[in-house]
């Protein structure tokens, strides 16, 4: 590929990586509003955020990551991300919690083809030792969706109700996907020598291979781990602005891509070449480097969150959660480093399947059951339920408000605390895959 065509294909998966992460966290950014409208739990917030989307996404991802190993990747790529654009669209004209649920389950199925495939493609396009620099810029397309659609979905939901939220990132989508469609090059594929006539390899081999690899395991591990915080955390974020400082839907949407969209930017880039520039003095700091970031951020993160005033939590929660966007480049680039052209796709489309279902099917629930219970002790009473339930329990100053924030503020701070299992995880990995290259080095 020519440097132009590099260029445009980086920017043009990253606006893919863009709307996919737009697809997984639009319920967060308008979750308050339907909330009122159909009268729901946090719990189901949850599951609308996190389980309805994460078991059918990770177990399409596969089959579509075999359908990238077969045939036009970029096409592969463009074809369902129109499918999920298609969904999004049509989850503004839902009427009952059972329809936007259905429209969820569409809107990840189409979804799922927006990150294994351009990894693969990625991987085709540059040299083994940039990759991890090069799945950052592609991983840029979350912070810039974090910060500008997320301040724009809220800013539509505040003004022109979210069913047009969803209608516009659906068109958006749309057009992205056309726009792949017909500009986004196919990069040759290469094999390494290692495997080259050996034959490609079938999914339960990609399984096997990795779940062998004892310092994978551990990168799975530590991923699975970092994912349950996030989208855990980034599911209710909003909310918890809304609830605590009582910011309406647009301003909510505003400072949500503040935190997290500067974090991701800046955090992403350091992940990848902070930690290249590392690992070519040890390789440990390829994983190492996200692992020790990871653990600094989290007391900081909590000390935010911790806080009543707005000006202090703000800085506070964007500079801890700068480091828990470090890990996805270097992680990637690991997992690569063990596959060829033709099973790399396949290898995350199993990884993001682990972590996804792991982190996102568990997390947004798991918090919504947490701030529900912990509402409902706070509140003093069994009928938090119901005295509380829609617009009751949005009510500045009434007991049922006050209960509702301190109870979601007690559940994303317990949920944090997987960042630190995260970090730990992600050190072990690296010490085990220097053991390994010590004693490959010593056997030779």
């Amino acid at each position: 590929m020519t440097r132009r065509q590099l260029t445009v294909a980086l920017i043009l998966l990253a606006s893919i990586n863009a709307f996919g992460f737009l697809d997984r966290v639009m319920i967060a950014l308008i979750a308050e509003k339907i909330k009122v409208e159909f009268l729901l739990s946090d719990l189901q917030i949850g599951l609308l955020g996190g389980t309805a989307f994460a078991v059918v996404n990770a177990f399409a991802s596969v089959p579509i990551a075999r359908l990238a190993e077969r045939y036009n990747r970029a096409r592969v790529t463009a074809s369902f991300l129109m499918l999920a654009s298609v969904f999004t669209a049509l989850a503004g004209a839902t009427v009952s919690f059972f329809q936007l649920f259905l429209c969820r389950c569409g809107m990840a199925a189409g979804n799922a083809a927006t990150e294994a495939p351009p990894h693969s493609m990625i991987s085709d396009m540059v040299p083994p030792e940039k990759r991890a620099s090069a799945l950052s810029l592609y991983m840029l397309g979350v912070p810039v969706a974090a910060l500008v659609g997320s301040f724009a979905g809220g800013a539509i939901a505040e003004h022109f109700g979210w069913r047009d939220t969803f209608m516009f990132f659906g068109v958006m989508g749309g057009l992205i996907a056309l726009l792949c469609f017909f500009c986004l090059h196919e990069p040759e594929r290469s094999v390494p020598p290692a495997t080259a006539g050996s034959g490609k390899l079938g999914t339960w081999q990609v399984v096997r291979l990795l779940l062998g690899n004892k310092s994978i395991r551990y990168v799975l591990a530590g991923l699975a781990f970092i994912s349950l915080g996030a989208f855990g955390v980034n599911t209710f974020l909003p909310a918890f602005f809304s609830r605590n400082f009582g910011l309406d839907a647009a301003q909510a949407g505003l400072v949500f891509g503040v935190v997290s969209g500067i974090a991701a930017f800046f955090g992403t880039l350091l992940g990848g070449y902070g930690s290249e520039h590392m690992a070519r003095r040890d390789a440990r700091w390829l994983l190492g480097f996200p692992a020790l970031g990871t653990v600094i951020g989290v007391p900081i993160f909590l000390a935010g969150l911790s806080s009543n005033m707005l000006f202090i939590a703000i800085p506070l929660m964007l500079v801890g959660s700068f480091s828990f966007y470090t890990a996805m480049g270097p992680a990637i680039a690991t997992l690569h480093g063990s596959l060829d052209s033709f099973s790399r796709a396949t290898g995350s489309a199993v990884f993001l399947l682990m972590v996804h279902l792991f982190g996102q099917g568990l997390g947004p629930p798991s918090v919504g059951v947490v701030s529900d219970m912990a509402s409902s002790f706070i509140y003093g009473g069994s009928q938090f339920a119901t005295q509380c339930a829609g617009a009751a329990g949005q009510v500045q100053g009434s007991a049922c408000a006050a209960a509702s924030a301190l109870g979601l503020r007690y559940a994303i701070g317990l949920f944090a605390i997987f960042f630190l299992l995260g970090g730990l995880m992600l050190y072990l990995a690296a010490r085990t895959n220097h053991r390994a290259a010590q004693a490959t080095a010593t056997a030779h």
